[in-house]
């Protein structure tokens, strides 16, 4: 049918948008110790948070992330994930809480002391890390106004490592190095980018046979599907109570870039911790 509404078009580029918006978009990283990136959040209150419960899967050799179906903070059948991990299926972790966090970020050149062209990123933390927003946002208010800097302490591989986050003070960190420009998240779908929403039936397939079943995308679509997910965290987070405008401390996160190693179809996630 050739004839179309406002509507329906409106809702065809939005799509177009929210695909392009996702490919657009980094994941933040700090590879080695003393890297430095300087950080503007794209939050003006705590209910600017996304956050999500998701699986982490091992599925032909390598990880993804799946949203789960059951609704925080309880247990039911409605989540066969939550029911294959609980019998012990090794291919499948237990749902972990999770807060994403945009931002645009500018990465330090530690052999010249320059500063990277901003970019979008997403910052993936346990959901509890939230709180410490919510202390920025009570700081220094709008998040998407002001500078931070944060800065890896530990060397790459260390599983502990931390990270420091502090305001970065406007007499020696220009508000230009970064404008506050956050139109690269108009219409941006976290689903499409860090986890795959997936029905109860297509999660069915995947207990059963240990894969999805294959899923037609268009070119205007993107999805996780197409690139293993970060390695999952395996080192517990503690619970960081930092006082007002003190330095804070956080594990390391997320790897955008990891390459798994060959593995079975079943990983085995027995012995291995998962915070959430």
């Amino acid at each position: 049918m050739s004839q179309f509404t406002y509507a329906d078009y409106a809702s065809v580029v939005a799509k177009a948008q929210a695909g392009s918006n996702s490919a657009r978009v980094g994941y933040f990283k700090l590879s080695n110790d003393g890297d430095e990136a300087l950080v503007r959040i794209n939050c003006s209150r705590v209910e600017d948070l996304q956050f999500a419960s998701v699986h982490t899967i091992s599925s032909e050799g390598k990880w993804y992330k799946v949203s789960c179906l059951n609704p925080l903070g309880t247990y039911t059948d409605n989540c066969e994930l939550c029911a294959a991990e609980k019998a012990g299926n090794k291919a499948v972790s237990k749902a972990g809480k999770k807060v994403y966090i945009q931002m645009l970020v500018s990465y330090k050149d530690k052999s010249t002391g320059a500063w990277s062209d901003a970019q979008p990123v997403i910052w993936e933390r346990p959901a509890g890390f939230s709180r410490e927003i919510a202390n920025k946002l009570r700081d220094y208010g709008d998040l998407r106004q002001v500078l931070l800097k944060i800065t890896r302490n530990g060397a790459a591989g260390d599983m502990k490592t931390t990270y420091s986050m502090d305001y970065a003070v406007p007499a020696v960190f220009k508000p230009e190095m970064i404008a506050p420009d956050f139109s690269a998240f108009t219409n941006f779908n976290i689903a499409k980018h860090s986890y795959w929403e997936k029905t109860p039936e297509e999660i069915h397939t995947f207990v059963t046979t240990g894969k999805f079943p294959a899923v037609e995308t268009t070119a205007s679509e993107s999805t996780p599907a197409s690139a293993p997910v970060s390695a999952p965290e395996v080192a517990p987070i503690p619970t960081l109570e930092p006082a007002n405008n003190a330095t804070i401390t956080v594990q390391p996160q997320a790897q955008p870039t990891w390459t798994p190693e060959p593995a079975a179809t079943n990983r085995d996630f027995s012995g291995t911790k998962f915070t959430f």
